[in-house]
C-alpha cells in the first residue's frame, strides 16, 4: 500500500523530489529520493508560518500546505501549482494513509531498536564497566549521535558527576561537578523533563549558566569543536526519583536529531535507570558477599592461628615446667613455623641459625638500616625487601629495659608468613623471658662474685675469703692477674649511639669469657659501672714465667682494631691477697692509654718509661719535677717568659736545632741565647749525660702530669 501510493506520486511528478512532512507531529515522513537535511530544515522552518495553500519557496521548491501535512516538490520541472494543490487535496486520504503506514513503520523500527538496545544493556548488567557499556550502546543505537555523557547524582556533595562518556577526553570530563540546574543536563535533572536543542548557538546559550570551572572542563574535554550541532538530554528516573541524566550529542555536519530520536532516548532512559540501579545493588551485594567471604577466611585463618598458638603455648609451658632452656624454645619454634629463620644478639652474633637459613645473609650495615632502627625504636617487627623478590622480616626480642636481639626470617611473600608472624612474635617474647631469667640468675651469681672481689681488692685479709674462693673454684696461693676493659667515650661509634655502651660492655664480657674458656684459664668476668673486669687464675704448680706467657697470649687475642675499648692488663702476682696490686697496675695502664689514643691495649710489663710514673704517686712526681725544673717554672712566672716551652721542644727533638727553630718560628741565635739562659737558670750543663738525662726525664714527667691535669 505504501509503495503503491508513493509510486503513484512519483509517476505524476517525474524528475522531481517529493518530500512529505507531518504537520501534526512536526516530523518528516518521507524524502524521495534522499535530500540534504539542512535544506529540508530550512524549508520546514519557513512552512510553519505559512497558511494553507500552494507556496513558491524558491525557484526550485514549491510547498503545498494543508492542515495535516505539507508536500514539497523540488526540481526544474514546471507544474501548475493550483492544479497540483488540488491533486494532493484529492489524494488526501491516500496521503494520510501513507503517513500512518510510514509512522507505523518508524515506530516498529524504533521499538526494535529499543528492544535490541535494552537487551544489550540488560545482558551485561553485571559487568564492572556497565556504565561505559550503556553510553556506548546508546550512542551507537541513535544514528546521528556520535558523543554522549552519562551523569549520576551524588547525594553526598549534591552534584552531578560524569560517570562515563563517549567522544570526550576523560582527564577533563572527570573533573566536572554540575550543580542541580546548571547547564542543560543540570536543568533536565532539576525539572525531570527531556530537552532537544539544535544549532551550536542555541546550545551555547543554554550552557551559559555553567560555572567557569565546569565550562573549562567541558571545553577541554571536547575533541571535534566547542559545541555540537544537535543534542538531546533526558532524565534517568526510578520510582524514588531522578538518579541522573543521559545526554547525547552530534557534531556531524548538518546533523539534526528528530522527535523520534527524543522519544527513543526517553524510552531508553527508564530502562537505563533500572539497569544502573540494579547494577549498583548487585555491586553492593557482590561487595558484601566478598566481604563476608574475606571475613570468613580471616576468621578461619585466625582460628587456625589460634590453634597453632595454643599448641605452641602448651609446648612452651611444658618446657618451662621441666626447666628446659632457650634452645628447647627455639627447637619448638622450628617445628611450628614454615619459614627459615635465625636469631642474633644485639651485635648480630648468631645464637641460632636454621639449617634452611644457612645461606641467607643480612643486609649490609644492618643495624644502620632505617627499618631496623624503627624496630629498635618501636619494638615492632618490620619488613625489608631483598633481591629477587625475597622479604626479610625482622622481629625484636625485647627485654625489660633493652633490646636483647633479633629474630630474622626470610620469605618470598608476606602473605605466606602471616600465620607464622604470630608464632615468631610469641616465640620471641618467651625467648626474651627465658634470656631475662637466665640473665637474672647470672646477675645474682655476679653479685656474689662482685662482693667477693670487692673484699679481696680492699687488701684486708678476711679468713672467710679462702672459703669463698674455694666455692668459686679459686685457690688463694695461685698466681693472679687482672684485665680491665673500659669503653672509649670519645670513639666515633659511641658518640653516635651512646646508649649502646652497655651493649659494647656486654660484648667484651662475652669475648673475655670466650678467650678464658678457650685458653682453659680459670677466672671470673664481671661488669661494674666503670669496667669490664676479668680475674685470671694460674695454678701454683706452674711458675710465674708460664703465667706471664699466657697473659701475653690473651693480650694478643684481645687486639681488635677499631673497637671502642681500651684494655689495661696488670702484672702477675702470687696469692689472691695481692690481687689489688694487679688491679692497680691495670688501672695505671688505662691512665696511660688515655693520653695515647693510638694504642688500644697495654700490659704493665711493657710500659717502659711509664713504669717509672706508675711506680710513683702523683705527689712524688710533682716533687721530683719541682726539684729539677722548679727554677725555670718560677723564672717564667716572674719574668713572663716561656722558656719552659722552648726546653720541651729542645728535649722532644733531641737537640736538633733546625727542627726546634722551625717549630718555634725563631732565629737560631735566639735559640742559642735561650738554651744558655735555661742552663744558667737550672744550673746544669746539657753536655753532661747524667744532667741531660735528668732534664729529659723531668720533661717526660711534666708532660705526663699535664695530661693527667687535663683529664681531671
Amino acid at each position: 500500500m505504501k509503495e503503491t501510493i508513493l509510486n503513484k506520486l512519483r509517476e505524476r511528478y517525474k524528475q522531481t523530489h517529493i518530500i512529505i512532512e507531518d504537520r501534526v507531529k512536526d516530523s518528516l515522513v518521507a524524502a524521495y529520493p534522499d535530500y540534504n537535511p539542512d535544506t529540508i530544515h530550512s524549508w520546514t522552518e519557513r512552512s510553519k508560518e505559512l497558511e494553507n495553500g500552494p507556496v513558491q519557496l524558491n525557484g526550485n521548491c514549491r510547498a503545498y500546505v494543508y492542515k495535516e501535512f505539507i508536500i514539497y516538490l523540488v526540481g526544474q520541472e514546471k507544474y501548475a501549482m493550483h492544479e497540483a494543490y488540488q491533486y494532493f487535496a484529492d489524494q488526501k486520504e491516500w496521503i494520510q494513509l501513507f503517513m500512518k503506514y510510514s509512522q507505523s513503520e518508524s515506530r516498529t523500527r524504533s521499538l526494535d531498536l529499543l528492544m535490541n538496545v535494552a537487551q544489550t544493556i540488560a545482558s551485561q548488567m553485571h559487568e564492572e564497566d556497565i556504565l561505559e557499556i550503556i553510553i556506548d550502546t546508546v550512542v551507537q543505537a541513535i544514528q546521528e549521535a556520535d558523543t554522549g555523557f552519562l551523569f549520576l547524582y551524588d547525594e553526598k556533595i549534591d552534584k552531578l558527576l560524569v560517570e562515563s562518556a563517549v567522544g570526550f577526553r576523560e582527564q577533563s570530563y572527570r573533573k566536572t561537578r554540575l550543580k542541580v540546574g546548571e547547564g542543560v543536563s543540570g536543568r533536565v535533572f532539576q525539572d525531570g523533563m527531556p530537552r532537544m536543542i539544535h544549532e551550536a548557538d542555541e546550545i551555547a546559550a543554554a550552557m551559559k549558566n555553567m560555572s567557569k570551572e565546569n565550562y573549562k572542563h567541558y571545553i577541554n574535554s571536547t575533541i571535534y569543536k566547542k559545541y555540537p550541532n544537535s543534542m538531546i538530554s533526558v532524565p534517568l528516573k526510578i520510582n524514588y526519583g531522578t538518579i541522573g541524566v543521559l545526554t547525547i550529542d552530534s557534531f556531524k555536519k548538518g546533523a539534526r536529531f528528530t522527535q523520534e530520536d527524543l522519544e527513543l532516548l526517553a524510552a531508553l532512559s527508564d530502562h537505563v535507570a533500572v539497569v544502573i540501579t540494579h547494577a549498583k545493588l548487585y555491586k553492593q551485594e557482590k561487595q558484601q558477599r566478598e566481604e563476608l567471604q574475606r571475613t570468613h577466611l580471616a576468621l578461619r585463618k585466625e582460628h587456625e592461628t589460634m590453634q597453632r598458638t595454643t599448641d605452641f603455648h602448651h609446648r612452651l609451658t611444658n618446657i618451662a615446667a621441666r626447666g628446659g632452656g632457650a634452645m628447647e624454645i627455639v627447637d619448638t619454634l622450628k617445628q611450628m613455623v614454615r619459614a627459615p629463620f635465625a636469631i642474633y644478639d644485639p651485635l648480630l652474633k648468631p645464637f641460632y641459625i636454621d639449617p634452611e637459613a644457612a645461606d641467607k645473609q643480612l643486609p649490609e650495615k644492618f643495624l644502620q638500616h632505617e627499618r631496623v632502627k624503627k624496630v629498635m625504636r618501636t619494638n615492632k617487627w618490620q619488613q625489608i625487601a631483598l633481591n629477587q623478590g625475597e622479604i626479610l622480616v625482622v622481629i625484636p626480642i625485647v627485654g625489660a629495659e633493652t633490646n636483647l636481639g633479633f629474630l630474622c626470617c626470610w620469605t618470598k611473600t608476606s602473605n605466606a608468613l602471616e600465620s607464622d608472624i604470630v608464632l615468631f612474635e610469641y616465640g620471641s617474647t618467651v625467648l626474651a623471658l627465658e634470656w631475662t631469667k637466665q640473665e637474672a640468675i647470672k646477675e645474682a651469681r655476679d653479685r656474689i662474685k662482685g662482693e667477693f672481689l670487692e673484699e679481696v681488692l680492699s687488701g684486708k685479709y678476711n679468713p672467710s675469703i679462702e672459703n669463698q674462693a674455694q666455692n668459686l673454684g679459686l685457690k688463694t696461693n695461685d698466681f693472679y692477674a687482672v684485665i680491665l676493659c673500659k669503653i672509649d667515650q670519645e670513639h666515633p661509634a659511641i658518640r653516635q649511639m651512646p646508649e649502646n655502651i652497655r651493649m659494647h660492655k656486654e660484648e667484651w664480657r662475652k669475648r673475655l669469657e670466650f678467650i678464658l674458656n678457650q685458653e682453659s684459664i680459670q677466672g671470673i668476668v664481671l661488669l661494674n659501672p666503670t669496667y669490664v673486669f676479668a680475674l685470671m687464675s694460674f695454678p701454683e704448680e706452674e711458675d710465674k714465667h708460664s703465667a706471664r706467657n699466657k697473659v701475653k697470649q690473651i693480650a694478643a687475642k684481645m687486639e681488635s682494631g677499631q673497637a671502642p675499648v681500651r684494655i689495661g692488663i696488670g702484672r702477675v702476682h702470687k696469692n689472691l691477697v695481692h690481687l689489688n696490686k694487679s688491679y692497680e697496675d691495670a688501672e695505671k695502664c688505662l691512665q696511660i692509654l688515655e693520653s695515647h689514643p693510638e694504642k688500644q691495649i697495654m700490659s704493665f710489663v711493657e710500659v717502659g718509661i711509664y713504669r717509672f710514673f706508675l711506680q710513683h704517686s702523683t705527689e712524688e712526681l710533682e716533687l721530683y719535677l719541682t726539684d729539677v725544673l722548679g727554677p725555670l717554672q718560677r723564672y717564667d712566672r716572674q719574668k713572663n717568659r716561656n722558656f719552659m716551652k722552648t726546653l720541651l721542644y729542645y728535649v722532644k727533638y733531641d737537640k736538633e736545632l733546625n727542627r726546634v727553630t722551625k717549630e718555634l718560628s725563631i732565629h737560631p741565635n735566639t735559640l742559642y741565647y735561650r738554651m744558655k739562659r735555661i742552663q744558667d737558670i737550672l744550673d746544669v750543663n746539657f753536655e753532661h749525660p747524667e744532667e741531660w738525662f735528668n732534664i729529659q726525664l723531668a720533661c717526660q714527667v711534666y708532660d705526663y702530669l699535664s695530661k693527667l691535669n687535663k683529664e681531671d
